[in-house]
């Protein structure tokens, strides 16, 4: 327990105070690697405490060349900070320089102690006479400044958006660790006087250290991955496409655009379950209840990943003690539990496997089993699962890749449903996840003109979404 005796003065702490600057550094990295965008953390004056990752030529070799270009960008590193801050999302801007940048904050207990920023690009092809006026304005080469900005990355302020998204994402992990670092900074005040706590420090010391490490590690391998594979594959195109024939570049795209596209779909379900799971931890994730037929609703669901289960000879079963349950809940949050669950049961099933998809009428609620007879989960792992970025077993991770997020997020869905969600195992033998599920009606129904009905025409995108870590031999 924390003493209130031994508080620190929060105005007074800096990043590399609660943070792991070279862990914080390796992140930044990737992040500007992987996405090609330009990065570097500050603290809150906007003075870097990281060195920049992939900077640009146009903002080294003359914005940040001169006195006055390197205190304006401070000014607005600080300025982009402060106003994230105080809407309490990513905030985009233009710098004094002419380009976008974007910022998200790192806040311990509310006061912003640093800024993530991201960005050096542009939206737009850029207005030459803009940028002859800007370098007069700094006192750099007007021709070589014109020059440099021809060479700016362009992207679409779709794309702009999820790169801030995700920075923002990363910002509030990082308070996170902050927030807790912190407190163990008090602890260990405290402990300096309290010797019999000292074992219980450590240990969570220990913890600590390594759900950070484990954070980081994740985001950085699911983010670092598929773009990795896009980006060969992309390469093998340019290289077919010099003195090959029009017959074997089309062979190859058809090969290869499958394994591009399969990996912008988990591009997009590693940030879309990151944003989710932080949207529900700061309480802003909606629920659209509706009363309609659940039982109809989950036999769909997985009649509609029997030809995924097919391609390992896996045979997918539907079964249910009752034909209709008229309850209130939301399909679309239940299409996703269910096809969570089952894409994990189709990755750790062999080939020649079998999965039970069972529904029991319980009166007063219904009770959800996906069983497999797969390769099992140990049973000091069996509360762990559904922690976020907890796996089974790392060393499986090229056998079944995976964030470690989706159990975290499906028990928060089925929480949200006022249900709760167990798993049973045995090594070697296979798993059994079970929902209980409380039947509710609603009197005044989410309104179906704005968000999707309970008739859900059932996305194919949003399967090939949530399968995409599955790779079929």
């Amino acid at each position: 327990m924390i003493n209130d005796n031994y508080n620190i003065d929060i105005d007074s702490i800096e990043i590399k105070d609660v943070i792991d600057v070279n862990l914080l550094q390796r992140f930044q990295d990737n992040f500007a690697e992987s996405l090609n965008i330009a990065s570097v953390t500050v603290d809150k004056n906007g003075k870097p405490v990281t060195t920049p990752s992939s900077y640009t030529s146009f903002c080294m070799d003359f914005v940040h060349s001169t006195t006055l270009g390197d205190s304006r960008c401070a000014e607005c590193h600080r300025k982009g900070g402060e106003e994230a801050t105080r809407i309490g999302r990513p905030y985009i801007y233009t710098c004094h320089a002419g380009l976008i940048d974007f910022a998200a904050p790192i806040l311990i207990n509310g006061k912003q102690i640093g800024t993530i920023l991201g960005g050096q690009v542009l939206t737009k092809e850029p207005e030459h006479s803009k940028y002859i006026q800007i370098a007069k304005a700094i006192n750099v080469n007007e021709t070589g400044f014109v020059e440099s900005v021809k060479k700016i990355k362009i992207l679409t302020e779709k794309n702009v958006s999820s790169a801030a998204e995700v920075l923002f994402i990363v910002a509030n992990a990082l308070s996170k660790i902050g927030y807790e670092e912190l407190n163990l900074k008090r602890i260990s005040k405290s402990l300096e006087i309290e010797v019999q706590n000292k074992n219980l420090l450590l240990q969570q010391s220990k913890e600590y250290n390594k759900l950070k490490t484990q954070l980081f590690s994740t985001i950085s391998h699911e983010l670092k991955t598929p773009i990795n594979i896009i980006y060969s594959s992309l390469q093998l195109f340019e290289n077919l496409q010099k003195g090959n024939s029009l017959k074997n570049t089309f062979k190859a795209f058809s090969k290869y655009s499958k394994i591009m596209k399969q990996n912008c779909y988990r591009l997009i379900r590693v940030i879309d379950n990151l944003i989710d799971m932080n949207k529900i931890e700061i309480g802003f994730f909606n629920m659209y209840l509706k009363n309609d037929d659940i039982i109809k609703i989950i036999e769909d669901i997985t009649l509609s990943i029997v030809e995924y289960a097919n391609l390992k000879n896996i045979n997918v079963v539907f079964d249910t003690e009752i034909e209709e349950k008229i309850t209130a809940f939301d399909a679309e949050k239940i299409e996703r539990i269910m096809l969570n669950l089952l894409s994990n049961a189709i990755k750790f099933t062999n080939h020649g496997g079998k999965i039970n998809v069972t529904v029991y009428d319980k009166d007063n609620y219904i009770l959800i089993s996906v069983k497999d007879t797969g390769t099992g989960i140990p049973q000091d792992m069996l509360e762990k699962i559904f922690n976020t970025f907890t796996q089974v077993d790392n060393s499986l991770r090229r056998q079944a890749e995976g964030s470690g997020i989706g159990l975290s997020l499906v028990k928060s869905l089925v929480e949200m449903h006022k249900g709760e969600i167990t798993a049973k195992s045995q090594l070697g033998i296979g798993s059994e996840f079970l929902i209980k599920l409380p039947i509710n009606l609603v009197e005044n129904e989410s309104n179906s003109d704005t968000h999707k009905t309970n008739h859900l025409n059932y996305n194919v995108e949003n399967t090939k979404i949530e399968f995409s870590d599955i790779y079929f031999g």
